[in-house]
């Protein structure tokens, strides 16, 4: 019994030091990453009416004449209430002004005000569900290209400037791939 009792604190001393050796000399797991092949393309420039995507000029251009004559009413409206205006404030100058004329007046533009509000809502509402109707099929075909293209140019990540904006603060003009897609894509969409 006297030989065992000797042992007995360099046995606890050891099986306390055994769990911190085995903590000390774990290594870390590090995940390697490989490198990216990177670039961009600015989206803003798809509907540039030299250097664009035809497919997407053309359907701004026939959204332009379909809403023309909707613009017109509208800025015909609008230069009816900025004369409205200009006449209430001749009455407002004058000191013997009519208050029945300056009421009318603005009787009228206070209408006139509000006509052209609602067609402008309306206008706006139409107009976009138009560009939903037109752009949205040719929208998905440019996200089916572009995953093509990354492939066939072996780009890892590509971004697009146009919905970054003042997130990107420099980046090398070579890495600037618009133009090759552009190319691309008209070339595969006549």
């Amino acid at each position: 019994m006297k030989s065992s009792i000797p042992f007995l604190p360099a046995l606890l001393a050891l099986a306390l030091a055994a769990p911190l050796t085995a903590q000390t000399t774990s290594a870390a797991v590090v995940k390697t990453v490989e490198p990216v092949r990177l670039a961009y393309v600015n989206s803003s420039a798809f509907l540039d009416e030299q250097a664009g995507i035809k497919q997407l000029v053309k359907v701004a251009q026939g959204l332009e004449l379909e809403f023309s004559g909707t613009q017109s009413e509208l800025s015909l409206l609008n230069e009816k209430l900025r004369t409205i205006v200009g006449e209430l404030t001749k009455l407002n100058a004058d000191p013997v002004a009519n208050a029945k004329a300056m009421a009318e007046q603005q009787t009228a533009g206070q209408k006139l005000q509000q006509e052209l509000q609602g067609k402008q809502q309306a206008a706006q509402e139409a107009y976009n569900k138009r560009v939903q109707e037109l752009q949205a099929p040719i929208a998905a075909e440019i996200g089916k290209e572009i995953r093509a293209f990354s492939k066939e140019h072996n780009i890892d990540l590509l971004l697009d400037l146009a919905k970054l904006g003042e997130a990107v603060l420099n980046a090398k003009p070579e890495l600037d791939l618009t133009t090759d897609f552009v190319k691309f894509y008209n070339a595969r969409h006549p």
